[in-house]
């Protein structure tokens, strides 16, 4: 039996040099090559994320988060059937979502992000479902009997459909992804 080298975490893909996309990320970015030479393995590997997925995936979808219960009476107010939304860059959408801001409850969804991009920047489907339902981190006298829960989903942002398929079907140009 032979055995694989051992797993290098600062290990970078070959054609995660970046080469390809210096012209559109130094401009943007107000990188110099420099810049570029010192970002983080981690980075690169997101940024090449978008080689796979095209520039625009970030615009196409929407991370909600829908309140599926609060029996207790969330101190900040949320109730079931409630919901906020958010962009792909962490951003609330307050014009698309009715719940009131509460940060406990927003914090489990950072990690939804992580995996997200995570995803993306090893070139898979980042939108894979591994995660369903989040609850407020905010334990009271009575041992979280009374926390919000949510559900959580990603959606199609134009058309508002939730995004169920593993594999996305592949479209023509890279940027239409």
């Amino acid at each position: 039996m032979t055995r694989s080298p051992p797993i290098d975490p600062y290990y970078v893909q070959e054609d995660d040099n970046l080469d390809e996309m210096a012209a559109t990320l130094k401009p943007a970015l107000e990188f110099t090559d420099e810049d570029l030479a010192r970002l983080s393995p981690e980075a690169k590997n997101l940024f090449s994320g978008r080689r796979h997925l095209g520039l625009g995936w970030l615009d196409r979808y929407e991370i909600v988060v829908e309140i599926t219960s609060s029996p207790g009476g969330c101190a900040c107010g949320v109730a079931k059937g409630q919901k906020i939304v958010f962009d792909m860059r962490h951003k609330v959408k307050p014009e698309l979502s009715d719940a009131p801001l509460c940060v406990h409850l927003m914090s489990p969804v950072l990690s939804i992000f992580y995996m997200t991009f995570d995803r993306a920047a090893e070139g898979l489907n980042p939108l894979t479902c591994i995660w369903r339902y989040i609850e407020c981190p905010m334990t009271g006298d009575d041992l979280g009997q009374s926390k919000a829960r949510a559900e959580v989903h990603i959606r199609d942002a134009e058309t508002h459909e939730p995004v169920t398929a593993r594999v996305l079907a592949q479209r023509g140009a890279q940027n239409d992804l």
